[in-house]
This record gives structure tokens, sequence and C-alpha cells, in this order.
């Protein structure tokens, strides 16, 4: 343990060069949300000056917008970062680099983009609403949270699963549904409420929208935070027990691989023999 914290330390600025080479490659994936989010948000806002809408419905409109925007942040920092991560884990197994630092990075600057971009629809938004921006840096560092635990969740399976972008694709179509973007839940659907509520993303989205439209209120729901909570712990065990089905796949691999090689190469000797003995 205290050897791998030693190793991990002294190669941080092998980590950090890495790093800043692969961001450097992306660096369009990553600025490409913040520039559409921008865009966005002066569209919507010129459409509700010049057509005259009412407050509640431009608060409306905000908060599928502040929806749509962390939904993209979020789903674009997964696909990258487990994307790379299957390269990283072999390559940087070399070197005795970590590739969850990879996924770190990324997160933290998906995570700074999308707060950014957060306060200025909460300074740009015309209509009188309650905004938090403390509330809103609250669950923009637990999506920062749920982003690194989840990449590197998928990247582990992307190592022993080929059909991961397939899979990623079908749950990130059913997530857009099942989230406050289209159809936001009201207290008339409490039931269906509730159970969207067991998704972990709606739990974001939802939260950082009433940041952004009703400000402290999406903090008062304790219980939902310890669910949060657990979910990601719970998901942090099955990254420890992956680590392990990974590198017993892997052995598993290089062993058969091996063996198959063995077998090809003494193959030739038999058939040498044998056509000697002719």
């Amino acid at each position: 343990m205290i050897d791998s914290m030693i190793s991990y330390f002294k190669n941080t600025p092998y980590l950090m060069k890495h790093a800043y080479h692969r961001l450097k490659s992306k660096w369009m994936w990553l600025a490409a949300p913040f520039v559409v989010s921008i865009a966005l948000l002066l569209i919507m806002m010129l459409i509700f000056h010049l057509s005259g809408t009412e407050e509640i419905k431009q608060a409306r409109g905000y908060f599928r917008l502040t929806s749509l925007v962390c939904f993209a942040f979020i789903w674009i920092a997964i696909y990258q970062s487990y994307n790379t991560f299957k390269t990283d884990y072999f390559v940087g197994k070399l070197f005795n680099l970590n590739p969850v630092f990879q996924n770190i990075l990324i997160s933290i600057v998906i995570s700074i983009t999308m707060f950014i971009t957060l306060i200025i629809i909460i300074l740009a938004t015309p209509v009188n609403i309650e905004s938090s921006i403390y509330s809103a840096l609250f669950f923009v560092v637990m999506t920062m949270l749920f982003i690194i635990i989840i990449s590197t969740f998928l990247g582990l399976i992307s190592i022993i699963q080929s059909k991961i972008n397939t899979i990623f694709y079908g749950v990130t179509f059913i997530m857009f549904f099942t989230v406050p973007i289209i159809f936001i839940p009201n207290s008339d659907t409490s039931i269906l409420l509730h159970i969207l509520m067991l998704n972990p993303l709606f739990y974001l989205v939802e939260g950082i929208s009433q940041s952004v439209v009703l400000g402290t209120l999406s903090l008062n729901n304790i219980p939902y935070h310890l669910y949060f909570v657990l979910f990601l712990a719970i998901m942090g065990v099955l990254i420890y027990a992956l680590y392990r089905i990974v590198a017993h796949k892997k052995y598993d691999y290089v062993k058969t691989n091996s063996h198959t090689e063995e077998t090809t190469e003494a193959n030739p000797q038999n058939n040498n023999v044998q056509h000697t003995a002719e």
C-alpha cells in the first residue's frame, strides 16, 4: 500500500505530462459543450425577449436548458474518459502509471467548465428567479465524483466487453428521457417522480437545474443525498472487484496465448520427425 502511494507521487510528473497531451488532443470535445450551451442560452433569451414570454414559462425554459447542459457535459466527460481508459490501462501498466488519473483530470476540467456555464446562465437570466451558486457548486462536485467513478467502471468493463459503446449509447438514450429535460415531473406525478429518483443521474440533473432556477431548494432532501452517496460507495466496491476480475482475465489471456504458441512451435517439430522417419 505504502509502496503504491510512493510510486504514485513519484510518477505524478509523468502522469501530468501524459494527461496534458491527452487533453490537448481532446480540446474540441471539452470546449464544444460550453460553446453550444452559451449559444443556446443567447438564442433562448432572444426568443423570450421578442415573444414577451411570461416569467413562469421562461423559468421552465431555463430549467430545461440547464438540465440539457448538465446532461451533455456529463455524457461527453464519461464517453471521453472510458474510451481512453482501456489504452491507458495497458500502456500505463508498462510505466507504472495509474489510468484513473486521466479520468480525474477530465472530470475536473469538465466540472469547472460546467460550473462557469452555470454561473453565466444564473447571471444572464433576466427573469426574477431564486438562484444559488453555492448549491450549484455542491452538485458540480457531486457530478465530478460521479464522472470519475462511472467512467472508471465503464473503462474496466470495456477491457473485457467489446460492445460497451453500444450499451452506453442505449443507456444514454433511455437516460435522456428519464431526466427532467423534456418531461419535468410535478406534485401530481409523485409516484413516477420517486421511480425516476432511483436514477442517480436524475439526482444530478434535477439538483443542478433546481439550483439555477429554485435556489437552495435542491439541498433540502437529505435522504436523497445519502442515497446518492451510497450509490457511489457501491460503485466503488464494484470497481475494486472489477480490477481483480480484469487482472485475472488478462492473466488467462496471456496464459492461453503462451500455450497456443508452444503448441504451434511443437507441431512443426513433430511433422519434421515424421518426415524424417518416412
